[in-house]
């Protein structure tokens, strides 16, 4: 799936949760999306930024929905990601064995990871956090790698509850 489908199958209160993180806990990232978007728009940055917290989210997830965004949307994904969920990382990247830096940074990714560590990672995932928090991880992870990994599709589509629409 793409950045902007994954941002619609996420569904609106896991959209609410990563627009509330970025404005409050990555106030400098989310400045520099408005900056680098109202422009595309004609409007000025200061607009958007002048408006309530819930009409700035609203405006740009509006943004974010447009197919010629979604690096931007992968980008806001990752930093949600990387920086506001580092134990969710961790705890999939622990189970499945793969080497991190111990706060879910990987500098080599394995060019295969069997089908039982597969399992493994997404039932400790599961165990710990909501499923469309974990199957948007999934997804992004699967991205690192063209075509992903054969034993994490299998496992993904294995359980319905990771299952993401557009």
């Amino acid at each position: 799936m793409r950045p902007n489908q994954l941002l619609q199958a996420i569904g609106p209160e896991l959209r609410a949760q990563i627009m509330s993180y970025l404005q409050t806990e990555q106030r400098p990232a989310y400045k520099a999306v408005i900056d680098s978007l109202a422009p595309a728009r004609r409007l000025r940055p200061a607009f958007i930024l002048e408006k309530s917290r819930a009409k700035q989210a609203e405006w740009l997830l509006e943004q974010l929905n447009t197919k010629s965004n979604e690096e931007v949307t992968a980008q806001i994904f990752q930093i949600w990601l990387l920086k506001g969920q580092a134990d969710m990382l961790i705890t999939f990247l622990d189970a499945a064995e793969i080497a991190h830096d111990g706060k879910g940074e990987v500098t080599e990714l394995p060019e295969v990871i069997a089908d039982e560590k597969a399992e493994a990672a997404i039932a400790a995932l599961l165990a710990k956090f909501p499923a469309k928090q974990a199957a948007l991880y999934l997804h992004m992870f699967q991205q690192q790698r063209e075509g992903g990994w054969l034993s994490l599709t299998k496992a993904i589509e294995a359980r319905p509850e990771l299952k993401l629409e557009a």
